[in-house]
């Protein structure tokens, strides 16, 4: 495995929940200075990443954190936190001037912070030059990928995001880009993407594919995780998260009018309610102060999936702390919630393992990238759909199918334009239905003459639960 190479100077974390040492190959990260707590939750049911939540509310109500009350969430998805400034209320006055500070929809206001903005650039960038050796030594100080120097249609945006975090304070907006500025600098973050983590911080995540509105996707799966090295190593866990993050960041456009934050996807699969607290606790303390003060207004939907009931009853009893902009942010999915998941995410970017089509590297067969067709089937249902049609043949044509979860009976066939005999591709045998777990069924058929392709899902052998079916196919020959 290859170690981290540390950037030009070391940094020890601060305020993580543990003083320990630095990243094994990389530099320690120094977090922000800010006070999560040390309180742990009073069962071992709960002593976990709930434990993590119960700290961050008890501390939001003993002050005002300047990440303000979405805090408690920040630590509870494990991702970025997009972190505004004090939690003051604003009138409408200012809740109209925020709704405006984006490039595409600026009025003569929110276009005067802007250029306040810019102008306060040169003084902060020479600043953290002056203050850092790391980034005195580099050519151009960029967040994102994006050179904060030069004037342009993507940095402009990184400094609106910074505006809108600090609730419209320009001077705030400036101290906080100074501090992202030597952060960044003295952490080395711009070629993080390019080294290789340990190993067992890899194949957990994946980042790929859009959501519903166009945003990002970005998955994390929490349930093979080996919790003493993933989160035992507080210095060591943010920045695995960092290279994460960062890569996500860099799938945005940075134009205006385009979505400027992310969606995430957060899988509970075999996670157990028994996490080791103190290790997950320290972990996700560190995490969430390096990412409520560095990436502002990146978080724009974080999707919880095959949640366990007690975290999804937590979630619901401290949602009250949560302002409810913030609180929209947040979906909260169980076991067989596909219907609700691919309103938010279409299933042809959503792996096999979540109920979508997307096949795994490496998987065998024609992996499709066509929409999908769904149908949702109630007890004793059946449906016909109408997959790819022939219009010259011969032809490969290449089709996909399954189901969401538990089982259900297909048969796929070909109906021949001119009204012959319709041929059967492939079917379901009377005691051996179509199966989740299966995952997506593959195969092609070689059509001799013009038709259609359909399929015919039955739901047998269900009394009162639905069945969610997907399909696809093509001509691929």
């Amino acid at each position: 495995t290859i170690a981290l190479a540390p950037p030009p100077t070391a940094w020890r974390p601060c305020d993580a929940g543990r003083s320990g040492g630095s990243l094994v190959g990389g530099p320690a990260i120094k977090s922000p200075p800010a006070d999560l707590g040390g309180r742990t939750a009073a069962t071992p049911a709960v002593r976990a990443v709930t434990g993590a939540v119960l700290v961050a509310v008890a501390s939001q109500r003993r002050r005002r954190r300047d990440s303000g009350p979405g805090a408690a969430l920040r630590v509870l998805s494990l991702g970025s936190a997009g972190g505004r400034g004090p939690g003051r209320a604003r009138g409408e006055e200012e809740e109209a001037a925020m709704s405006r500070c984006y490039l595409h929809l600026l009025g003569k206001a929110e276009e005067a912070k802007l250029q306040a903005m810019r102008e306060r650039v040169p003084s902060v960038v020479a600043k953290v030059r002056e203050q850092c050796n790391a980034a005195a030594a580099g050519e151009h100080l960029r967040i994102w990928g994006v050179d904060i120097e030069a004037q342009s249609h993507a940095s402009d945006i990184v400094l609106l995001k910074f505006v809108r975090a600090e609730d419209l304070s320009v001077e705030r907006a400036a101290e906080r880009l100074e501090q992202t500025l030597k952060f960044r600098a003295d952490s080395g973050l711009d070629s993080l993407v390019d080294q290789e983590l340990p190993q067992h911080f890899q194949g957990h995540d994946t980042i790929g594919g859009m959501d519903a509105e166009g945003r990002p996707l970005m998955i994390s799966r929490y349930g093979k995780m080996d919790n003493q090295k993933v989160f035992g190593d507080p210095d060591a866990f943010v920045r695995y998260r960092l290279q994460i993050m960062e890569e996500a960041m860099a799938q945005l456009r940075f134009e205006a009018g385009a979505l400027e934050d992310l969606c995430q996807i957060h899988d509970y699969s075999g996670v157990s309610l028994l996490f080791k607290s103190d290790e997950v606790k320290n972990g996700v303390a560190a995490m969430t102060k390096v990412f409520s003060a560095h990436y502002p207004e990146t978080k724009g939907k974080t999707i919880f999936v095959k949640f366990p009931l007690l975290f999804s009853k937590l979630f619901q009893a401290f949602s009250i702390f949560i302002p409810e902009k913030t609180r929209k942010k947040f979906i909260i999915l169980g076991e067989a919630d596909h219907t609700m998941l691919f309103d938010h995410v279409p299933p042809e970017v959503l792996p096999e393992d979540m109920g979508g089509m997307l096949a795994a590297p490496g998987a065998a067969g024609r992996g499709l990238t066509g929409r999908c067709q769904s149908a949702s089937l109630g007890p004793r249902q059946s449906e016909v759909m109408e997959l790819a049609q022939v219009a010259s043949a011969p032809a490969t044509v290449a089709w996909e199918l399954r189901v969401c979860s538990h089982d259900v009976a297909y048969e796929l066939f070909f109906e021949p334009e001119n009204g012959g005999q319709e041929q059967l591709v492939a079917k379901s045998e009377p005691r051996e239905p179509l199966l989740a777990s299966q995952g997506v069924l593959r195969g092609e058929y070689l059509a001799s003459e013009a038709g259609v392709l359909r399929c015919r899902f039955r739901n047998e052998k269900a009394w009162f639960q639905h069945r969610l079916c997907l399909s696809r196919a093509e001509c691929v020959a």
